[in-house]
């Protein structure tokens, strides 16, 4: 595991009390419920003046209550693809528009969120990419931890890579074409934009997927000129730019050691995070 990589929650610093009964001026009760801090991937770095988390290393959320299981467990709302959202919105204690968040950070918050309401263990099942049998497993969530080597100046500088902090983007030139494109992170919005064509584009997956982080060419940002060079793009620099986007963005990496029960076959799988992550199995 990396030097540079760090746990997802901050030290506990409960923003409020644990959730007690107290006794309401008017005779009634009232709860308060508790909060925590959530470290942020991204260290707020690449979020624009004015946004809410503009520089901000965390962000305080409440804990999950029976509310939030009730977005959860929405039927209606997981259809519409918009549970997790809508869960995003009710636990944090700033008013944050959920799409706007950068993917990284938006996996902090969810998985500060499960743990926080079900605990550290994760159980889940999944099908063996090998032989296709179904296989429970379990994850240990305090094993996440945050990938932020962009924030490592050796590998900054060993790749060439420039950081525009008024924009956000990372510049990058490409080792065939010579070409400086400048690369953004996805929030919310721009992931489901990016889900949604390359489920209506089958046959273009690759610049589909360029198309949805490559923001400009050599300063350009005219999107009919940036597509045209994503199409002619040779095979060498659209690999580059694919695997170093993937090293490069602050996110975080929850993943573990699994073995078939049926075919014994050893790999490394990675935990999905949906609307069904939160139910504890």
């Amino acid at each position: 595991m990396r030097n540079n990589q760090r746990r997802t929650t901050a030290p506990s610093r409960s923003g409020s009390p644990p959730a007690t009964a107290a006794a309401a001026a008017s005779g009634g009760l009232t709860y308060q419920v508790p909060t925590e801090f959530v470290e942020l991937p991204s260290r707020g770095r690449f979020y624009l003046e004015g946004h809410p988390l503009h520089n901000q290393e965390t962000v305080e959320i409440k804990f999950m209550t029976a509310k939030e299981e009730d977005i959860l467990s929405s039927v209606a709302l997981i259809k519409k693809g918009l549970a997790v959202d809508r869960l995003l919105e009710n636990i944090l204690v700033e008013d944050i528009d959920p799409g706007s968040l950068l993917v990284g950070d938006r996996s902090a918050i969810m998985i500060a969120a499960r743990t926080s309401g079900y605990g550290r263990v994760y159980e889940t099942e999944i099908t063996c990419p090998t032989c296709s049998a179904k296989n429970s497993f379990l994850y240990d969530l305090t094993n996440a931890k945050i990938a932020d080597r962009c924030f490592d100046e050796q590998f900054i500088a060993d790749n060439d890579i420039e950081i525009n902090p008024e924009s956000g983007l990372f510049i990058v030139e490409l080792p065939t074409t010579k070409v400086a494109v400048g690369l953004r992170l996805l929030d919310g919005y721009s992931e489901k934009e990016f889900t949604r064509a390359n489920s209506d584009n089958e046959e273009s997956k690759i610049t589909t997927l360029l198309s949805a982080f490559i923001e400009s060419v050599d300063g350009i940002c005219d999107r009919q000129e940036v597509e045209a060079f994503i199409d002619s793009m040779p095979t060498k620099d659209s690999k580059y730019i694919r695997n170093i986007y993937t090293t490069l963005i602050p996110n975080i990496e929850l993943k573990d050691d699994f073995t078939c029960s049926q075919c014994f076959q050893q790999r490394e799988m990675e935990v999905p995070l949906s609307a069904n992550f939160f139910w504890p199995g």
